[in-house]
């Protein structure tokens, strides 16, 4: 269902002082800044205030059915050296109902967009400058974007855009900035260092956006940004204060924009739990949709496929791209039902042998698709986005791209890894854009590594089938990750978008601080359509959890998360898919946490689960039941130590 209209009158009978705020535009221009322009989500749950203050700098607030989520915060947009949120007056707001769905890939089969879109004019009283504040009021959140009519190259200097957030809040943040693998930590906004000591001296701290909050009370605030195309990417500055503020860290003087300025979205979620916090569809909603004449079938065109696959690098190091391995590798793919293998770092150099005794890597390349395809297994490999790795030449010239993209699609190969970006400058995020466009143009899949946050790109580029950006397992390999980390992250990171996040290892010396079945529990809480198993695929065959490793779906109809579940201790996640229902759940604390999981998200009629539990000898012992007979008016209890998990497979009887 897709239907976009005008929907003025009720949007003003439920707030009659918007009512009066436009006729009081009409008649009286020059003293409009001292109304407030109030606006309601279609339900009326959420409200946003937009107003100015004596100086004429524009501020906005949020409720959420009456409560104060965000006190006012300055917003605008500094263009050249002109503040455009500063001494305006505001025009007469034009509203309109959105209500569409769409097919989705990750956690639910479609997604919904139902909000109020606000067009609200302003006038810049120093310079002139007419420009258009524009808004989405969702019953799950707010978003809001600077609209700049105008010409030629100007510079974008910074934004004011803000949040104030309300006392007594913690928030959920992590400061890599870089490639937004750092550890998520929790603190009060006031409390986050504003700056740090290095060896290299003192430097200001930046958060990588989601920051996810806890309300006091009850509830949850998500701050991010969406639709980031043709902009440098934001991240959050903390101020000693309840205040964080929008920073551009990588392009620190500013960059520099063609004609009309369009700012990605600023966007706050708002909920009432984590349930809806996980299944909100609030950032791709504010994103365009696929075009249609490079996916006709839009999350669903048929070279889009979604699977598992084994990953040459990980446990095997650079090792692992060694020729002579490549078809074992596949083989192991197909005894593991694995749609995939990748083919990581190292495979285009003499050192693996994929050059030896004269041979030539592309023809050896297409060698390895034919005898992949032969087992029904697609080929993905690795490329470096900077000159200088030792793959070959670097991704940052597009007819780099071109050529790559090319040699790819005539060996037979179905994806691209593309990895160490490293930075949200504007012609980094170009370059996203760009290289999913040529892939797409290729009929190629890619994988973006050493990658920034994610931000809805997938609802308008599908072709992204995963995307690093986070704190992952790889580290595993070498170091373990805190516990918190782990529970957090569901409910951060991966509630904005899809990650690549090497689940489900096997060896106990690659457990560390967790257990087996917890590892196999992150498979499902994880959302991603291109996912990697880490471990040597001869310990898969070997595991008790070898039948999931086979069938584990990527694309679910319906995500549940379960009662008990709290940001950085524990976690509970349900999804079905078709008539089976996949139960994760994973402790993330220091202590011994009992869980009771209600089964009432299960059909009628009695339903056959095979369960997995932890077990001795810790952390690699698994207890599993077969054929335990459940139904709806079922609960599961449970005991689970620190760094423990629980699975549950559940298939309707026959």
């Amino acid at each position: 269902m897709n239907r976009t209209r005008p929907h003025l009158r009720p949007i003003l009978s439920a707030w009659p002082a918007l009512g009066l705020l436009v006729g009081a535009l009409a008649a009286c221009p020059s003293r409009a800044h001292a109304q407030p322009v109030r606006l309601a989500s279609p339900a009326q749950i959420v409200t946003a205030q937009l107003e100015t203050d004596a100086n004429g700098r524009l501020h906005w607030s949020l409720q959420r059915r009456g409560a104060k989520l965000i006190e006012p915060s300055p917003l605008g947009i500094t263009v050249g050296d002109v503040d455009l949120g500063a001494g305006v007056r505001l025009g007469e707001p034009s509203l309109r109902l959105v209500l569409e769905s769409y097919p989705w890939r990750g956690g639910k089969r479609m997604a919904t967009n139902h909000c109020q879109a606000v067009h609200l004019p302003v006038r810049h009283h120093a310079s002139g400058t007419d420009w258009v504040l524009e808004a989405r009021l969702f019953d799950d959140g707010f978003a809001y974007r600077y609209r700049v009519p105008g010409t030629g190259s100007r510079p974008v200097t910074r934004e004011a855009s803000s949040w104030t957030l309300p006392d007594g809040a913690q928030a959920w943040y992590q400061t890599d900035t870089r490639n937004y693998e750092g550890v998520y930590e929790r603190r009060a906004p006031a409390d986050i260092p504003v700056r740090v000591t290095t060896d290299r001296g003192t430097r200001p701290v930046f958060l990588g956006p989601p920051v996810t909050v806890e309300l006091p009370g009850a509830g949850f605030l998500l701050i991010t940004e969406a639709n980031l195309f043709g902009y440098s990417g934001m991240t959050l500055r903390p101020t000693g204060t309840l205040r964080l503020e929008a920073a551009f860290e990588d392009d620190p003087q500013g960059f520099t924009i063609a004609g009309e300025i369009v700012s990605p979205w600023r966007v706050t979620l708002a909920v009432d739990d984590l349930n809806a916090l996980v299944n909100s569809d609030l950032v791709p909603n504010l994103c365009e949709p696929p075009d249609p004449k490079l996916f006709p079938a839009g999350m669903n065109t048929d070279w889009i496929r979604p699977g598992r696959a084994l990953i040459t690098w990980c446990v095997f190091g650079n090792d692992g791209a060694q020729w002579h391995l490549q078809k074992w590798f596949v083989d192991q793919c197909a005894a593991l039902d694995c749609e995939y293998l990748l083919v990581d770092a190292g495979w285009r150099t003499e050192r693996w042998g994929w050059l030896a005794n004269g041979g030539d890597v592309w023809a050896r390349l297409k060698e390895l698709c034919a005898y992949a395809a032969e087992r029904r297994v697609g080929i993905v490999v690795w490329h470096s986005f900077p000159e200088g790795r030792d793959d070959g030449p670097g991704l940052t010239r597009p007819e780099a791209r071109r050529e790559l993209f090319g040699r790819c699609r005539d060996a037979g190969v179905q994806g691209v890894k593309i990895d160490f970006f490293d930075s949200e400058r504007k012609d980094i995020i170009e370059a996203y854009e760009h290289l999913l466009r040529l892939a797409a143009e290729h009929r190629l899949t890619i994988n973006f590594h050493g990658a920034n946050k994610p931000t809805g790109e997938v609802r308008t580029w599908p072709n992204e089938v995963t995307r690093e950006g986070i704190r992952e397992q790889e580290y595993l390999l070498w170091d373990k990750l805190p516990l918190p980390h782990y529970a957090a992250l569901p409910f951060t990171r991966m509630a904005v978008g899809h990650s690549d996040f090497l689940p489900t290892y096997v060896r106990t010396k690659y457990l560390k601080n967790t257990s087996a079945v917890f590892q196999m529990a992150t498979a499902i809480i994880a959302t991603t359509s291109f996912l990697c198993w880490p471990d040597h695929p001869e310990d898969y065959r070997a595991s008790v959890f070898l039948g999931l490793v086979q069938a584990l779906p990527l694309v679910w109809d319906e995500t549940r998360v379960l009662t008990g579940s709290t940001i950085g201790q524990c976690v509970g996640f349900a999804r079905r898919a078709g008539e089976e229902w996949y139960v994760g759940v994973i402790n993330g604390s220091d202590k011994t946490k009992p869980w009771v999981t209600r089964l009432d998200f299960l059909g009628s009629g009695p339903y056959l689960a095979t369960l997995y539990r932890d077990a001795e000898p810790r952390p690699s012992g698994v207890a599993v039941e077969v054929g335990r007979e459940l139904t709806a008016a079922d609960s599961l209890e449970l005991e689970l130590p620190s760094g423990g998990g629980y699975v549950a497979w559940i298939k309707r009887k026959p």
